[in-house]
């Protein structure tokens, strides 16, 4: 599925670069993972729901067989697993680990203290030099702490634009429906217009101005129409 190779294309990147420095590529890879799983989960909800409806009234959908709703339960219970994979996948003790030698081999070469086998645990030194390491680790720390503090903006960023995208689409819909509502009050107003002039010629032709009598005159010719078509259709 897409979901399983976006994950297979982030442990690579994470594996084969980097992680300190090739930070462009990790968050980006990291960022259509993350893309394609809340897709993912989208379209499965949605599917779950309509699964969910089907078993519940069955005798509304005799076209669909128990066999076809049985594959796509274990297709929907199937996909729940591979999205599970790849979100602990993501977060696995893998990628946490590469993430913290590639900070601490960083920090070594900055501060001129780099090892030859990065997976090497620190030594331990005695006065300054147990500083040094402190220092070190402490540096390595923030710096994991700053990634981890640029994920959640990015989460957070991603977040406000999908927001954006549905004031936008509440924007339009609300557009829509003023339209309508102003047609719907043209079309009211001429209606009433339209009944004002078919009142007017009614009180010239009954030669009176009284509203009560011409309305009461309305609804007994109503009554009399009615009563003449059902008694042609009875």
């Amino acid at each position: 599925s897409s979901v399983e190779s976006e994950l297979e294309k982030y442990l690579d990147v994470v594996r084969n670069t980097d992680t300190a420095v090739n930070t462009h590529e990790v968050k980006e890879t990291k960022k259509q993972l993350k893309r394609h799983i809340k897709q993912a989960d989208s379209t499965l909800a949605d599917l779950e729901t309509t699964v969910r409806v089907v078993e519940k009234q069955r005798d509304k959908f005799p076209h669909i067989t128990d066999k076809e709703i049985t594959e796509r339960r274990g297709f929907v219970d199937s996909s729940k697993n591979q999205i599970s994979r790849a979100k602990s996948g993501m977060q696995s003790e893998e990628v946490k680990n590469k993430f913290a030698r590639d900070e601490r081999a960083l920090t070594e070469r900055r501060s001129g203290t780099g090892r030859i086998n990065e997976n090497q645990p620190l030594p331990t030194y005695s006065g300054n030099g147990g500083d040094d390491s402190f220092v070190e680790e402490g540096r390595s720390e923030t710096m994991m702490m700053m990634q981890r503090q640029d994920e959640t903006l990015d989460d957070l960023g991603m977040a406000v634009t999908r927001v954006g995208y549905m004031a936008e689409s509440i924007h339009e819909e609300i557009d829509q429906q003023n339209k309508m509502l102003k047609d719907l009050e043209d079309d009211l107003a001429d209606a009433e217009e339209q009944l004002g002039m078919v009142m007017g010629k009614l009180a010239k032709l009954l030669k009176t101005k009284n509203k009560c009598q011409i309305g009461l005159i309305l609804i007994l010719s109503l009554i009399v129409l009615v009563l003449f078509f059902l008694f042609i259709y009875m």
